[in-house]
């Protein structure tokens, strides 16, 4: 790995944001990286078809605030790459009524047992998941992540983690996403001009540049869950 793109590196220029919004404290955690508490990285195919990027990573565990690395790797928290994480099961439940993860896995129609089997199902069909800003965000306190940030994030995390992983295909999954790759190259041109998310011409942009923009899979999106599910059916199809 690049040492200017280690979780080391990301810490710092967390850290060199936060020092210059004292108004974030407590709220923004630079020193807190799930993807790499989890260690993401060990289950990265070395051939990316797809590549997701989500918001930022999940700020409880449960009903209690995470504050170090170790609460990453709790049962309780759902964060995407957590294998440990206990999902609840709910028999019959609404489309889009879990976590981020398992919605994700039911639209992608893979049937593993339980997280840790369908996180090694997701890298099996060369598929990855990174989140825009890397460091928690705690929302419940904040629930707006600041423009600047995202900008920031995607320059120095996300911009270069796509250039390392040179994925064939890139879905931004919800409006943070879409403003961090409105920031980066080639995927700045491409949706230049763009909205929110739900207004964008997909198919001329999926064409053009190999993006596909969806909303965020999650209850709060219901009501395009037509145009997230025709979605996740192109991505069926990409991943084989």
């Amino acid at each position: 790995m690049d040492p200017r793109h280690s979780p080391a590196a990301m810490r710092d220029a967390y850290r060199r944001y936060a020092d210059e919004r004292p108004d974030l404290c407590g709220i923004l955690l630079p020193g807190l990286l799930p993807h790499d508490a989890c260690d993401a990285a060990s289950r990265r195919p070395g051939r990316v078809k797809v590549l997701f990027v989500a918001e930022s990573p999940p700020w409880a565990a449960g009903r209690r605030e995470i504050a170090e690395p170790a609460d990453c790797r709790s049962p309780a928290y759902p964060y995407f790459w957590n294998d440990r994480y206990d999902a609840p099961h709910r028999p019959g439940a609404a489309p889009l009524s879990r976590g981020l993860a398992e919605n994700i896995f039911r639209l992608l129609e893979l049937d593993g047992g339980s997280r840790r089997e369908n996180l090694d199902l997701f890298a099996a069909k060369g598929l990855f998941l990174t989140d825009t800003v890397r460091c928690v965000f705690r929302k419940n306190r904040k629930p707006a992540i600041p423009a600047d940030l995202v900008r920031m994030s995607a320059r120095t995390t996300l911009a270069p983690e796509i250039a390392a992983l040179a994925p064939e295909y890139v879905v931004a999954l919800g409006n943070t996403a879409l403003a961090g790759l409105r920031c980066i190259e080639p995927y700045a041109s491409a949706l230049c001009g763009a909205g929110t998310i739900t207004g964008l011409s997909r198919e001329a942009i999926f064409a053009e540049s190999r993006l596909l923009c969806l909303p965020y899979p999650g209850g709060r999106n219901r009501r395009y869950l037509d145009t997230i599910e025709s979605g996740f059916a192109v991505l069926r199809d990409l991943a084989g």
